[in-house]
């Protein structure tokens, strides 16, 4: 199966997309306090062109670097924003290796304080944080960073009807059950469904404590 986060495609115009970093950051250095307010909770995803699409590649390390430090400065932003508050809070940046196109920083208050607590599995990987890939960002050792599993799920009921349209066979469905390091049943309004887990890399979870 091709990975859908490879980068073998050539990109141009690479100052125009270090610029695309630089305006990211500007768009959410300072957070919406009043849509926090509302929600409780918010997030940003790296939607950077031509990276952030329907199909999602990773950019290559040297640019995921820039992006982290530009991640840094809004994290470190929206931190200040939230302490004025005066209210506990999660707030933490999501980074995804290898996948790192997925990471995000998410921030939450209020009723949703706990709201992202299960998002993922923790994972008993005795593993450090790979800072020797991402280089001596500023303020980057500043973090306590947790890992997690990154994982995509797959329901039973949707791989069945998956069979039906062509889209696969029995042996692709086996070989998710055998990927799989978790299952579980789980208890819907319109009866049971499974759940298979498939890791397909890590989450660091990191934030300033």
């Amino acid at each position: 199966m091709a990975n859908p986060f490879s980068n073998k495609k050539k990109i141009r115009g690479w100052k125009r997309r270090i610029k695309q970093i630089e305006q990211w950051k500007l768009r959410h250095i300072n957070l919406d306090i009043e849509q926090l307010s509302r929600n409780n909770r918010d997030y940003v995803k790296l939607w950077i062109d031509p990276f952030y699409r329907l199909t999602r590649r990773n950019p290559p390390m040297w640019y995921s670097r820039l992006i982290l430090e530009a991640m840094i400065e809004v994290y470190q932003s929206w931190s200040q924003q939230m302490k004025r508050l005066n209210k506990p809070f999660y707030l933490k940046i999501w980074l995804y290796n290898p996948n790192f196109i997925n990471s995000q920083i998410v921030v939450a208050f209020r009723e949703c304080l706990n709201y992202y607590d299960n998002t993922f599995d923790k994972s008993n990987d005795n593993k450090a944080f790979p800072s020797h890939l991402y280089g001596r960002k500023l303020g980057l050792q500043e973090f306590k960073w947790e890992l997690a599993i990154d994982s995509d799920d797959y329901w039973l009921s949707d791989l069945q009807e998956d069979i039906g349209l062509g889209f696969r066979t029995d042996k692709d469905i086996e070989a998710i059950k055998n990927k799989a390091y978790k299952c579980e049943t789980v208890k819907l309004s319109i009866g049971e469904d499974t759940v298979y887990n498939v890791r397909v890399g890590d989450v660091w979870l990191g934030e300033i404590i």
